[in-house]
């Protein structure tokens, strides 16, 4: 007897295939309630560079580190989840848009679902870890990261400054921000990748109020065996030089992704 499944052109597909199929829509989802914790550090451009792909150009060699608690998640009918991503302010030269944002070097989440969907539709470079839920004791905010009780990421930050009211409206005056990913497939038994591009997707944000303050991100450095796929993303980042803090600060958001504004770049 032979399979009757079969695909639709056009139509949006995700693994395992054979459950489903349905015609292409631009997604827009909203995320109605974030607290997002970032900091920002100067560091050696020798380092920096080995990691970001040739299409693009670093614009200062910065990296920025955010932790956000997502609520209230649309697509996940008011779900939640928590993540940790590292980015660097970049420009993409491989055609004439002169399109500016932020790489993703990675993206740590703690739930499946939207780092499957991150990797497969968006080409986010998304992987799983425990990340702990914001906590604090008076200004001093913490969460951390870690794989089956390894801890690799502790991030503190301390509240200074409530953001103004002219300071959240200028924040807001442009909330589109452009998050570029490679997505990369290896080929089945043998080297070389079926699929291997810079990706472009777009996100807003709107500040809803915030505090700016002082941040510490403290590494802690793997051994193979504590973490199989991801000691060397750990060790990596932790060998980055921290040469000047460039800010850090708490706010809390609202934010859209435009998942069906995402695309391909050349």
């Amino acid at each position: 007897m032979k399979g009757r499944f079969r695909f639709q052109e056009d139509w949006v597909y995700k693994m395992p295939v054979h459950f489903s199929g349905y015609p292409f829509y631009p997604v827009r989802t909203v995320y109605g309630d974030m607290t997002c914790i970032q900091a920002g550090f100067e560091t050696d451009p020798e380092k920096l560079l080995p990691l970001i792909p040739e299409d693009f150009d670093v614009l200062e060699p910065r990296v920025n580190v955010q932790y956000a608690n997502c609520r209230e998640v649309e697509w996940m009918s008011g779900g939640d989840y928590r993540l940790i991503q590292v980015t660097v302010p970049v420009r993409y030269t491989g055609n004439s848009e002169g399109l500016v944002g932020e790489y993703a070097l990675v993206i740590w989440e703690n739930k499946a679902c939207p780092i499957i969907g991150g990797r497969e539709e968006d080409g986010v470079p998304k992987v799983f870890a425990d990340i702990a839920q914001e906590r604090h004791n008076g200004d001093h905010w913490f969460t951390s990261a870690s794989y089956e009780s390894c801890g690799f990421l502790k991030f503190d930050f301390w509240k200074k400054d409530k953001l103004s009211e002219a300071d959240v409206a200028e924040a807001n005056r442009n909330p589109r921000m452009n998050l570029f990913g490679w997505r990369h497939l290896p080929n089945l038994g043998k080297g070389g990748a079926a699929l291997s591009h810079a990706t472009l997707y777009p996100q807003e944000a709107t500040i809803l109020g915030g505090w700016t303050g002082e941040a510490a991100l403290a590494w802690t450095e793997l051994a193979p065996e504590q973490h199989p796929l991801q000691w060397r993303i750990v060790n990596t980042l932790a060998g980055l030089p921290v040469i000047r803090s460039t800010g850090a600060m708490m706010v809390k958001t609202t934010a859209r992704l435009n998942v069906g504004d995402s695309r391909t770049l050349p």
